[in-house]
């Protein structure tokens, strides 16, 4: 899967998330996407930092 493609079905889904989580509250909404966001964003660089070639491990300092 293309990197830009990618991003833009993270973004996507995560629009939608926001839109639906601001219907209910837009408090609740805005606070939980943005919890959610932050969460993606952590796990996602370091999916990438792990499998990109040259990569650190949990071995490696």
């Amino acid at each position: 899967m293309n990197a830009h493609l990618f991003n833009a079905c993270l973004l996507i889904g995560w629009l939608l998330v926001l839109a639906g989580g601001c219907l209910v509250h837009v408090g609740y909404g805005l606070a939980f996407a943005g919890l959610l966001l932050l969460v993606v964003v952590l796990f996602v660089s370091r999916m990438a930092g792990v499998y990109l070639p040259g990569g650190k491990t949990d071995g490696e300092p």
